[in-house]
């Protein structure tokens, strides 16, 4: 069986990594294979490399981009402008968009900014936040600021550990998101949560706007411990004609824990739309 690190650099092998100014925001992404584009987007971490597992099983029919979030973003408006700017500068019209937890709803925002660069939704283990999220949220974007930065550190390794442990590859990847983090320090970390945030507060407008109507399949796992069904279910009210599919387990980052299921799954619905 490939090893995870055997697994990366056949990705980095793979993938072309760029770099884009947005504004004042310096954005680096993967970019890779042949075919219709698919913008990929990761969870919270913001690291492209997330998609390691999915990518190269899409190289030989689809163009794939995954980019890194830039820990200086702290608006929705600029992560979508960056999204934008980044289809922009691959001269891509339109692409499928693939969005794991946070960049399901980050999906969901290009969508409203932006609708006709898509070409169909992928939300995976993701949801919209609500009211009953603004305290938790708008906390710790308060504490992050005021703790000491190695120990948000040891508190994002230990978060990642109970979410991946049964994970073989939970140390490879927690790796990768404190590399990722370390680089924007406690104000970057304060920024991710601040999107978050926003989103939250938002929602309500968000769930009276139209919403974009093209091709859209949500998925999760019944053991999600992260996204609610509450979550889950605000999106679903958006797209009432969607695609919804459940796993009984697998929990909140799929991709991990049921590899083959998530890339079948992925696959098959790109190849119909």
């Amino acid at each position: 069986m490939t090893s995870i690190r055997e697994r990366a650099a056949i990705f980095l092998e793979q993938h072309d990594r760029k770099e884009l100014a947005v504004g004042q925001h310096d954005w680096r992404y993967y970019a890779g294979g042949a075919g219709d584009p698919v913008l990929l987007l990761s969870g919270g971490a913001g690291i492209g490399i997330g998609w390691l597992d999915l990518a190269p099983a899409l190289a030989s029919r689809f163009r794939t981009i995954a980019p890194d979030y830039p820990p200086s973003v702290g608006s929705c408006a600029e992560l979508v402008d960056g999204l934008v700017a980044i289809l922009d500068a691959e001269g891509i019209e339109q692409a499928h968009v693939v969005g794991q937890s946070a960049g399901g709803m980050f999906a969901e925002l290009l969508s409203r900014r932006a609708p006709d660069r898509v070409r169909s939704l992928i939300l995976s283990s993701t949801g919209l936040y609500g009211p009953e999220d603004v305290d938790r949220l708008r906390m710790r974007v308060e504490t992050t600021l005021a703790t000491p930065w190695p120990e948000t550190q040891e508190a994002i390794r230990t978060a990642l550990r109970s979410t991946w442990q049964d994970s073989d590859d939970a140390e490879f990847w927690i790796e990768q998101v404190l590399s990722a983090t370390d680089s924007g320090g406690s104000e970057g970390s304060a920024n991710s949560y601040r999107l978050l945030l926003e989103l939250a507060e938002g929602v309500d407008e968000l769930m009276r706007g139209p919403a974009w109507d093209g091709p859209t399949l949500i998925f999760r796992a019944d053991d999600d411990p992260l996204i609610t069904g509450a979550h889950t279910g605000r999106l679903r009210d958006l797209h009432p004609g969607c695609d919804f599919r459940t796993f009984p387990s697998g929990g909140h980052s799929l991709l991990i824990s049921r590899t083959a299921d998530y890339v079948e799954l992925v696959t098959e619905t790109l190849s119909r739309t």
